[in-house]
């Protein structure tokens, strides 16, 4: 799958919120956000992946799995929001 958005947050509980609001913002309409992060099984996410979606919202570390494993393509991305950048940064 091949999402237009990409958008990485540094925890868990903060691309959860932004995934509910990504959601908000979607219903009704034919973009489909999907959410991925650790702690939960990577088979679920790549269902979840494999029906589609438009707007990917996830960790750094499950994000590069997923990518590393071939599960999400980058060609068609226009957007890459990092929210909490400079936090991200002192993480590593």
């Amino acid at each position: 799958q091949e999402p237009e958005a990409i958008i990485v947050a540094p925890t868990r509980e903060l691309i959860c919120q932004i995934f509910l609001e990504a959601r908000k913002f979607a219903f009704g309409t034919c973009v489909r956000p999907v959410v991925v992060y650790g702690g939960v099984s990577t088979g679920h996410h790549i269902r979840e992946i494999s029906r589609g979606c438009n707007i990917l919202c996830g960790t750094p570390g499950r994000l590069l799995d997923m990518i590393g494993r071939g599960k999400v393509g980058l060609q068609k991305l226009r957007y890459l929001v990092l929210d909490e950048a400079d936090r991200m940064l002192d993480m590593g």
